[in-house]
Parts: structure tokens; sequence; C-alpha cells
């Protein structure tokens, strides 16, 4: 017995339906997993960013110089901002912000110690420590080898990544660090130091 033609039209939106979700769910971004170049991205990035906002807190609230005030509280919001994002991620994925792989295998060089750029705990100390005129030529040295490191990692990504939000990420992160190291330079040479155009050889592999 042929079936009415209001179910014939109920089964075809049906069966259009389960064609459209099955489309969609082929076609809709698969959530990266934990060993994915996003995953090692995000969270090794959030570490770095937490040392950066430590050191530009410390300067901050130190110095007197408006220009420096006004860097080292750019650097620190953004960068937090940024970490709120990276953690939002993570979480959308359901992703841990640890891992049990050493920092950086995801960019094929891992290692047990410091990422690029970062600074040791003594160099951090001393931050708070030297008067101010040394602390802020030190934290310009030490920032612009940061960022520097910061720029390497997030172009590391670009060259491995696909995900277009994170992507996204990286490339303000390449940009808005460049800009930084030129205006810390700037900062360092009017301090009667020598800019810094070169980041600390192998400093991945030397810590």
């Amino acid at each position: 017995m042929p079936l009415p033609a209001s179910r014939l039209a109920l089964a075809a939106l049906g069966i259009i339906v389960v064609g459209l979700g099955v489309l969609a769910w082929q076609l809709w971004p698969k959530a990266p997993g934990g060993e994915s170049a996003e995953a090692g991205f995000l969270r090794d990035m959030y570490s770095h960013h937490a040392q950066a906002v430590e050191m530009a807190m410390t300067i901050r609230d130190r110095t007197d110089d408006e220009e420096l005030n006004t860097l080292t509280t750019e650097i620190a919001l953004g960068q937090s901002t940024q970490m709120g994002t990276m953690l939002g991620y993570l979480a959308l994925w359901d992703l841990p912000l640890g891992s049990t792989e050493p920092s950086m295998t995801w960019m094929g060089h891992p290692v047990e110690g410091l990422m690029p750029g970062m600074a040791t705990d003594e160099e951090i100390a001393q931050l708070a420590t030297l008067p101010v005129a040394e602390a802020e030529i030190l934290f310009l040295q030490l920032m612009i080898r940061h960022h520097q490191g910061g720029v390497e990692m997030a172009q590391a990504y670009l060259d491995r990544g696909d995900q277009e939000e994170v992507a996204l990420m990286a490339d303000r992160i390449v940009l808005l660090q460049a800009a930084e190291i030129d205006t810390m330079n700037y900062l360092l040479e009017q301090r009667g130091d020598a800019p810094v155009t070169e980041p600390l050889p192998d400093s991945h592999e030397e810590h």
C-alpha cells in the first residue's frame, strides 16, 4: 500500500536532516588532541606568558619612567588576556593545562628546562633587588630575549598548526611582540645601552 504524500514528505525531510547532520559532522572542525601542535603551543605559551607578566609587573611597580610604565602595563594586561583565552580553548577541547610531555615536544626539540628566551629564577629575583636604573636595563634585555623566544614559538605554530583561531592568536603574538622589541631597544638606547638584536644562541638547548 503506497504511503500517503504527507508521510513521504516527512520521510524525505528526515533523510535530508540526517544527511545534513552527517555532512556537518564531517565538515565541523575536530577538537585538537592532547598531542597536537595546538595543545602544545597553548600550554607552553601560557607558561611563557606567565613569566612575562611576572617580570613586567615587578618593574611596573618600581619604575618612575612613564614610557616604561606604559609598556610594562601593556605587556602584563595583553599577555594576561591571552592566557585567559588559552585556558578557554583548552577547556573547550576538554584538555588539561598540564602535560606529561616535556615543553616544546610539539616543536620537535623537547626541553626539560627553560623554553626559548625565558629568564632564570636568579635573573627574575634581580629585577626586584637591583637599583631601579639597573633593574630597568636588565628588564629590557630580558624581555627582548623573552619576546624573541615567544615569536619563535608562535612562528613554529604557524608553520605546523591549522586551527584558525589559534593561528590568529599566534600571528598577533608575532606582530605585537616584534613591535614591542623595537620599543624596548629604543628604551635601551635611551639609557645608553646597546640594543639586543639577536637571541641567545641555542637558548632552548643550553637550559
